[in-house]
């Protein structure tokens, strides 16, 4: 199973991709880390057991 930690990890890195490369280090670790919060809060409320994957 995938955590919703990793789930939403991936999707804040996938978003920040497109904006970050004129960001210094420090302001794309922000980005990410704003981007990330909401993310997880939302799937937490949404899948508070997680998700399942199907192999």
């Amino acid at each position: 199973m995938i955590t919703n930690e990793q789930r939403a990890h991936d999707i804040a890195l996938t978003l920040l991709q497109s904006r970050a490369k004129a960001l210094k280090p420090i302001e794309a670790y922000h980005e990410y880390v704003n981007s990330l919060l909401p993310i997880l809060k939302k799937i937490d409320k949404d899948f508070p057991n997680g998700i399942k994957e199907h192999l």
